[in-house]
């Protein structure tokens, strides 16, 4: 394998981590290759939080299984022994790792403002444009993403790309002291992996491409 194949393909989500301190230089670094990542008509709709506190850590994965208990309080009746337990620990595992990266999608605006006042007369919303285009934000800040977790693996770290805590999306925006025009996307703990992760399986190459 070359290089990026091997790095590719040798990445792995990681949920636990040794108790060791990273670099904030290698942070800055992870999060510069993540910005040189392609965007819907060059927007760079993100932005990056680096959280070393642990009171603001701890605070987020409260607003996270709060979220969580809300969203489930109706099925209480219908939850096995110990669910909600084990969804706690599965939704809020970032609570040990040494950095957490919030990540937050800004506004994209689309480069031919005749296209956008074209839809804008037929009645589309902002929202219905972005749906309109396929969601040029959100692949954005998907690309963006997989930046990070490349170059966090590259660095010899681990990492996890979770979306659960958008439960709390809101509450973590107010937390990390954030406006309103930028939404929660993804919660990415980072560290030293505490264990050595099992091969992934991948779908057969033939279930998802083929040529015409």
């Amino acid at each position: 394998m070359n290089n990026f194949e091997s790095l590719a393909f040798g990445r792995r989500s990681i949920r636990k981590f040794q108790d060791k301190d990273i670099p904030l230089s290698d942070i800055d670094e992870i999060i510069r290759i993540a910005t040189s990542a392609p965007s819907g008509c060059n927007s760079q709709c993100w932005r990056f939080i680096a959280i070393k506190d642990k009171a603001v850590i701890q605070s987020i994965s409260d607003a996270v299984i709060q979220g969580i208990e809300a969203l489930l309080e109706e099925k209480k009746d219908e939850l096995p022994e110990n669910y909600l337990n084990s969804k706690r620990k599965m939704v809020s595992f970032f609570v040990n790792a040494p950095v957490v990266i919030a990540v937050f999608m800004t506004k994209l605006d689309y480069y031919d403002p005749l296209v956008t006042s074209a839809l804008e007369s037929k009645g589309y919303t902002y929202e219905e444009t972005m749906k309109f285009f396929a969601y040029p934000d959100i692949l954005s800040i998907g690309a963006a993403i997989q930046n990070l977790l490349l170059a966090v693996h590259e660095k010899g770290y681990g990492a996890c790309w979770m979306n659960e805590p958008a439960v709390a999306g809101d509450e973590i925006r107010k937390i990390l002291g954030e406006n309103e025009e930028s939404r929660f996307m993804s919660l990415i703990p980072v560290g030293i992996p505490a264990y050595v992760p099992r091969a992934k399986q991948m779908k057969d190459i033939t279930k998802v491409y083929k040529t015409i």
